[in-house]
């Protein structure tokens, strides 16, 4: 084993923090507990909190680096974490985002079996705050959009691991910018021609909640992404800005915005479609199976609680089967109704679940979230 674990490359992760004293022990957790801790170095820039993440902090400081000092923003501690990072291969996690169990250790092992990656990605899931977990994202990758003029670059920020000397080549993260940083720096990966993988294993979650920049930066994420959208592609109003625009009318945008997105998006995929198809942001509806993982680090669970949406209600399936863990059961559909809750009464103690679903006879159906609660779930 420690023969193995020299020939792989040493990997660095910076974790900027402030006031998410909530979460950040699971952040920890997800890295040092679950991941061969030689040739591993984390990084914590904490900006002063004041919510007793420093009290949490103290707790970890004999097994990461712990930075504690004000800074102009995430972009300005991302970079500093950068500046001190030794790693061979870097990534960065927000203090409240999580890493599956062992994601690290395959990272290191997928950059060992080919040199001449420079950027690896993979996929992830959506975390929200009541603890449930969204399907997979990015749900499909699409290697021509991704290097296509247009710059959809549909990747989820932890799980993008890249090599120290390109990101030093190109220097760093962009300080000005607070929201989409890691997208713009994306955009020079592949203007420098940066060999970029993707590749199918689950690396992160990353949390959605309206505190989150992702949801509250409004106009405010929408303008910088134009900005920055335009310098790259030198487009005056770029496919992946109309894009964020969209997801955020239908997922960020207040009442009664977001309905008059419904209804534009609903009549352009009536017009385009011939019927109403949910938005690519939204899971997309499954053709009678489909599987998620997802991490957890929140303790013991009591239950699990599965929410689908049938898209015809009018014609349900007779039973749906699930898969845990291996562990098999089956619910008879009794009621006529699109939304459908399961809840599955069984204690679970484990850190990563994989979860199929089978109904029969075969419909449509998608998975809108599944829910672990327990004592100490994670908000």
């Amino acid at each position: 084993m420690d023969d193995i674990l020299q020939d792989l490359p040493s990997l660095t992760v910076v974790i900027p923090s402030f006031n998410q004293a909530e979460t950040i022990e699971q952040t920890l957790v997800s890295i040092l507990e679950h991941n061969n801790l030689e040739g591993l170095e984390v990084l914590v820039f904490d900006s002063m909190s004041t919510d007793g993440t420093s009290e949490i902090l103290e707790k970890w400081k004999s097994r990461c680096a712990v930075i504690q000092e004000t800074d102009k923003g995430q972009s300005d501690a991302i970079n500093k974490g950068f500046v001190r990072a030794k790693g061979d291969i870097v990534c960065w996690l927000n203090s409240d985002d999580l890493f599956f169990p062992h994601a690290l250790d395959r990272v290191r092992q997928l950059f060992a079996h080919d040199p001449e990656a420079q950027i690896i990605s993979g996929r992830g899931v959506h975390l929200f705050q009541d603890g449930g977990f969204k399907i997979l994202f990015p749900e499909k990758i699409n290697f021509e959009e991704l290097f296509s003029n247009n710059l959809q670059i549909d990747v989820l920020q932890p799980s993008v691991f890249f090599r120290r000397d390109l990101l030093e080549s190109i220097g760093g993260i962009n300080p000005k910018l607070h929201y989409v940083m890691d997208w713009d720096l994306w955009c020079r990966f592949i203007q420098t021609k940066a060999i970029w993988r993707t590749v199918d294993d689950y690396f992160s979650a990353a949390r959605i909640h309206p505190t989150t920049k992702t949801s509250s930066g409004g106009f405010l994420r929408l303008f910088e992404h134009w900005r920055i959208a335009r310098k790259h592609t030198g487009f005056w109003f770029p496919k992946s800005t109309w894009n964020l625009f969209l997801s955020w009318g239908l997922e960020d945008a207040p009442q009664p915005l977001s309905c008059l997105f419904e209804i534009a998006y609903g009549l352009k995929s009536l017009i385009r479609f011939g019927k109403i198809k949910p938005s690519f942001h939204s899971p997309q509806y499954c053709q009678s199976q489909t599987q998620i993982t997802f991490p957890w680090y929140g303790g013991k669970a009591k239950s699990i609680v599965i929410e689908l949406e049938l898209h015809n209600p009018e014609n349900p399936p007779e039973t749906i089967s699930i898969e845990i863990n291996g562990q098999s059961f089956s619910r008879k559909i009794t009621r006529k109704e699109a939304k459908q809750v399961i809840v599955i009464e069984q204690p679970y103690d484990e850190n990563v679940f994989n979860v199929s679903i089978l109904t029969e006879p075969t419909v449509e159906f998608r998975v809108i979230k599944v829910i672990l609660p327990s004592s100490d779930q994670v908000r």
